[in-house]
């Protein structure tokens, strides 16, 4: 038996011709058999299905992250007000040298399509060399054991965006929120960033896979959809690693991470609109003029909105490149316009209600844009050991 042979796969096939968002998507390798994870509403818990002792699900943990990037302690993954050994913790600390992190360990996956089927296969190991692991690489190429994305959406202590319990979001244009993070750094390291486009298909494709679905709102909760106001952070901190609700006044939670969809939108770095060419770039560093992007040929002309009917998977991520004006395919919305650079929303927001979900998209505003619905979350880099 080959080494890679011994590496387990867990993988998805999503029908291109079946509009139902559910049954288009089929498991496949290890994968077959497993028992989806879903939001049991009527019960108020997160049901695992089979996934709760695979390695991203397991080994995925609330954390309190120093800004030098070290792990300062675990959080308790049922009450973030506790340390993991059960005394208190600085969740909601604004003088904490740190921020709220979750802690998610390496995946390299591999995306594709055929004329039919849409694929994305998740590894522990690296399978062969068509599985990457963009949202752990850093700007040398090097491998992360571990990236750090922020379990609450942005707040501001007047120098830096954090990520912290019971605060208000800010809002800036995206050079604020970029320089805001940046201001995290330490004695000239480069590790805290905003959220990127590698580390949105990341958790995308984690979400469709343990879900085998494209319905994200129907699984794991509709969030902060209807409300009109941003709620403070926080709102979720004993309910687990997942949590969502059907109501569309309340946060939905994946992975540790708060509001992954709804309630404000979040701006990312590593995706944009060119013009109406969207182009990407998979590990840092980021700007916003698209300068070293690659272009994905995917163009749209005008100004476009939609749900989205069809995608291009390939290593450089799930984009869509075809709407439809009735959720069928899968349920949530994108804005394309061609009128400038512009710079991605993903989510949407708290008034977006049934268009908001993990695949929303929207290029349609530039970088220059400032609005109270519009905010920015962290991620930070593993330090790397060199």
């Amino acid at each position: 038996m080959n080494s890679n042979e011994q590496i387990k796969r867990y993988g998805v096939k999503i029908c291109k011709g079946d509009i139902n968002p559910i049954t288009r998507v089929t498991y496949l390798y290890d994968a077959v058999g497993m028992t989806p994870a879903h939001m049991d509403f009527s019960r108020g818990v997160f049901d695992f299905g089979g996934w709760a002792d695979i390695w991203f699900v397991k080994n995925n943990y609330p954390c309190m992250l120093k800004y030098d990037g070290t792990e300062d302690y675990k959080l308790n993954p049922n009450n973030y007000a506790l340390k993991a050994d059960g005394t208190p913790s600085d969740i909601a600390n604004m003088d904490y040298a740190g921020n709220a992190m979750s802690a998610i360990p390496l995946v390299w996956i591999k995306q594709y399509e055929d004329a039919e089927h849409e694929y994305i296969i998740l590894c522990e190991k690296q399978y062969d060399e068509d599985f990457h692991a963009y949202a752990h690489t850093r700007a040398d190429e090097s491998i992360m054991e571990v990236k750090y994305l922020a379990m609450f959406k942005g707040s501001y202590d007047g120098t830096r965006l954090r990520s912290m319990s019971g605060d208000s979001l800010v809002h800036g244009r995206a050079q604020t929120e970029i320089d805001r993070a940046a201001a995290n750094n330490q004695n000239g390291a480069d590790i805290w960033r905003t959220r990127s486009w590698a580390d949105r298909n990341l958790v995308n494709c984690l979400l469709t896979v343990i879900s085998r679905s494209d319905d994200s709102q129907t699984v794991f909760g509709a969030g902060n959809t209807t409300s009109g106001e941003l709620l403070k952070t926080g709102t979720l901190n004993d309910k687990g690693q997942f949590f969502g609700y059907e109501e569309t006044d309340k946060q939905v939670k994946v992975f540790h991470i708060e509001g992954w969809w709804g309630d404000q939108w979040e701006r990312i770095v590593g995706i944009l609109g060119d013009y109406g060419k969207v182009k990407v770039k998979m590990i840092p560093p980021y700007n916003l003029t698209g300068e070293g992007y690659t272009d994905t040929g995917i163009s749209w002309s005008g100004w476009n909105s939609g749900f989205i009917k069809n995608t291009v998977m390939s290593h450089l991520g799930r984009i869509p490149n075809e709407l439809e004006q009735n959720a069928k395919h899968i349920p949530d919305w994108c804005w394309f316009d061609n009128d400038n650079i512009n710079i991605a929303l993903v989510g949407g927001g708290c008034y977006g209600g049934a268009i908001c979900g993990a695949a929303y998209l929207d290029l349609f505003n530039a970088a220059s844009y400032s609005y109270w619905a519009i905010g920015a979350a962290l991620s930070c880099e593993q330090p790397s050991a060199a």
